[in-house]
């Protein structure tokens, strides 16, 4: 009996030394995690503004130091709720939930938005942050709208679960850039964005889908318009 305890003592000391260490790794790391999470935010924000930072097979190119910069200089982080108006709440403190879980009523607590100034003609550009379920998981994203708040400039998604080869297409460059100079307003009013089967005519406000990813592609396009009418509210009141 007493062998036996030693041994579920033993064994419950190195399962405490091991999750204490584990522990340790964790707090250490976390800061360097956060970093990075932010970086990639920045990075993709960017890349959906056409700010050159990756190549083609989608490297980056650019040092952090460099693409810190590009950001502190030409953009601003704002968050708006879900009636489109201004709240005072930091871009950076946001979650991931807050951001992505819609509640009963459909939509989402907060909605960032980054607006990026040119330096010489001071035109403005935006970039929102589209979310929702696609097939298998919840698709993420930002979406660039020109001045108008209408006219898409890019997109990028950034993070999802989808079928490799078929709804994971989602994120090349063929698909994304499909988007730009597609539009979500004629005469001012709001228009049904859709993504349409391979094959059929398109006009201003849809976008050729992916061949065998047809459930992807309706995921996209209901959360593309669902998170667009919320901040399409923020651009009417700026505008008036």
């Amino acid at each position: 009996m007493g062998k036996e305890l030693k041994v579920i003592a033993f064994a419950a000391a190195v399962c405490l030394i091991c999750s204490l260490l584990l522990a340790a790794v964790y707090s250490g790391l976390k800061p360097l995690q956060d970093r990075n999470k932010a970086l990639d935010v920045k990075i993709k924000v960017l890349t959906a503004l056409g700010v050159k930072v990756a190549n083609e097979s989608g490297k980056v190119t650019k040092s952090a130091a460099e693409i810190e910069e590009m950001f502190s200089e030409q953009i601003e982080g704002l968050v708006i709720d879900s009636d489109g108006k201004l709240v005072d709440v930091a871009i950076a403190d946001l979650t991931e939930e807050q951001i992505n879980k819609r509640r009963d009523n459909g939509l989402k607590l907060y909605y960032p938005l980054y607006v990026a100034t040119d330096p010489d003609s001071g035109r403005k550009r935006y970039a929102i942050h589209v979310s929702g379920r696609a097939l298998w998981s919840v698709v993420k994203g930002y979406m660039a709208l020109e001045e108008d708040g209408s006219t898409i400039a890019g997109m990028a998604f950034y993070e999802h679960q989808e079928t490799p080869g078929l709804g994971g297409e989602i994120e090349k460059p063929f698909f994304q850039n499909s988007f730009r100079e597609k539009k979500f307003l004629s005469d001012g009013k709001v228009q049904l964005f859709r993504i349409l089967k391979p094959g059929q005519p398109t006009d201003m406000h849809s976008i050729e889908g992916i061949t065998a990813a047809t459930m992807t592609c309706n995921g996209v396009a209901a959360f593309l318009n669902d998170d667009f009418q919320v901040y399409h509210k923020h651009f009417e009141s700026i505008r008036k």
